[in-house]
């Protein structure tokens, strides 16, 4: 995987010398000071290298540029380059704080080891649960398993993705079919183009036609102008149709007419449109059975199940939960600015007890939520929600009288935010889907996007 490196210099040529030299382990980013960085950082950020002379100190106290450094880094490895100028009293501020410093001239190849090492989350959280393991990179995302009922299907989806043929991946809710069909995209020839998901469940019968294929103005009343479908908005994309199981028989024809030609005409038209996308479907149950009764057209299953995956719950993936959590954990104290310092053995513990009836959604929710919480930087089972918490362990978040700490106030709303978008996005922006999906009503849901300013 490339990584995003962030380079903070005023010299334009040790910018660009490393872009250069670090090309084949990460993507560099310049900018010429902590303010110009911070408008750049993202989400993806792999690591920072600062540039450590007097002109990208000047002004600041020792301290002040460390702090400011940290926040910037957000938890990602810091690295600084030493110049023979740079003030003792700067490099002895960062000697102990940064995860590295390389004197110059710089050595190349222990730097582009280095940046390997530490700018790869991932590769660093394999190296901490033990056992045998296999990986799939893509561009912005991985698939790592230690279950090794599983280790023939990474080998399978790497051929699977290079090819230009329909995918079937079946799992239950929550078990990873998107972010596996994202990837699939990631490692295809097609990743340069768009990547759209279509979630059948969220659309009522009438309405997926013209979401698959699109409708021409005057098609049906409220077809005010002409549409594309997901086929033709996808282009020379991938496109992914989720909950395919719930597909109504007459689209199922439909459909099986475009893989089998590429051919389909959008409502209300007499024009035969093709498309160029490549297709993903996803089903939250085994097809086969639908097919068995009549629920699911037999000749549509079998040119779907040419490549088809089984993706295991995860309660059948244990070996599988400490890294997922741990990745979770890094994923969300980056994305919310908390610095996390440890996850201990119990905290993972407690996890390995439950059953996971939401798989790895569910298992993502409970880590942001713990994030959110923590105290000191440090995950315990305290921080977990009550039906997970070990027998006699108390909400860590409270204060002496048992009330929640005023200062996680804006952590939960942060929080309840990201699972209204998270939810709204899954379910096409429907809000009685997302309701449903939520348990909340739809009253209550909409309140909630009003207070966090969600309500175009």
């Amino acid at each position: 995987m490339n990584h995003q490196l962030l380079v903070i210099s005023r010299s334009a040529p040790l910018a660009a010398n490393l872009r250069e030299h670090l090309a084949m382990v990460a993507s560099v980013t310049a900018a010429p000071s902590l303010e110009a960085a911070a408008c750049q950082a993202s989400d993806e950020l792999g690591g920072v290298v600062i540039h450590l002379c007097d002109e990208i100190a000047r002004g600041m106290a020792p301290s002040e540029f460390l702090r400011r450094a940290q926040a910037l880094a957000r938890g990602v490895p810091l690295l600084g380059i030493v110049e023979p100028t740079c003030p003792k009293e700067l490099r002895d501020a960062v000697a102990a704080e940064f995860d590295m410093l390389f004197p110059v001239p710089l050595d190349h190849t222990a730097l582009r080891d280095q940046i390997a090492r530490v700018a790869d989350p991932l590769g660093k959280l394999a190296g901490m649960c033990s056992g045998p393991h296999k990986a799939l990179h893509g561009r912005t995302r991985s698939m790592v398993t230690f279950t090794p009922s599983m280790f023939d299907m990474i080998d399978e989806l790497r051929v699977a993705a290079a090819h230009d043929i329909t995918v079937l991946l079946i799992g239950e809710t929550g078990s990873g079919k998107t972010y596996l069909a994202r990837l699939i995209h990631e490692l295809s020839n097609r990743h340069e183009n768009r990547f759209l998901t279509l979630g059948c469940g969220a659309l009522p019968p009438d309405l997926i036609e013209s979401e698959l294929f699109g409708h021409v103005k005057g098609a049906f009343t409220g077809a005010e102008r002409d549409k594309l479908g997901k086929f033709a908005a996808a282009g020379d994309g991938t496109l992914l149709l989720d909950e395919i199981d719930v597909l109504p028989t007459e689209q199922q024809a439909k459909l099986l007419r475009v893989i089998e030609s590429g051919e389909y005409e959008p409502v209300g038209s007499n024009d035969t449109e093709t498309s160029q996308a490549r297709l993903i479907v996803a089903s939250n149950f085994e097809v086969e059975e639908l097919v068995a009764s009549g629920n699911f057209r037999s000749d549509l299953y079998y040119r779907l199940n040419v490549l088809r995956f089984q993706l295991p719950p995860l309660r059948e993936r244990p070996n599988d939960l400490e890294f997922l959590a741990r990745k979770f954990a890094h994923l969300h104290s980056r994305k919310h600015g908390i610095a996390l310092r440890e996850v201990t053995d119990e905290f993972i513990n407690a996890l390995r007890a439950y059953r996971w009836p939401g798989n790895i959604r569910e298992l993502e929710n409970v880590i942001r939520r713990a994030v959110l919480y923590c105290q000191r930087g440090v995950l315990t089972p305290g921080d977990l929600p009550s039906g997970l918490r070990p027998a006699g362990v108390q909400f860590a978040a409270t204060t002496n009288n048992g009330d929640e700490l005023p200062t996680l106030e804006a952590r939960i709303g942060d929080f309840e935010r990201h699972l209204i978008e998270d939810s709204l996005r899954r379910n096409a922006n429907r809000r009685q889907a997302t309701a449903k999906e939520l348990g909340i009503s739809r009253v209550t849901l909409y309140n909630k996007m009003k207070k966090f300013g969600m309500l175009n």
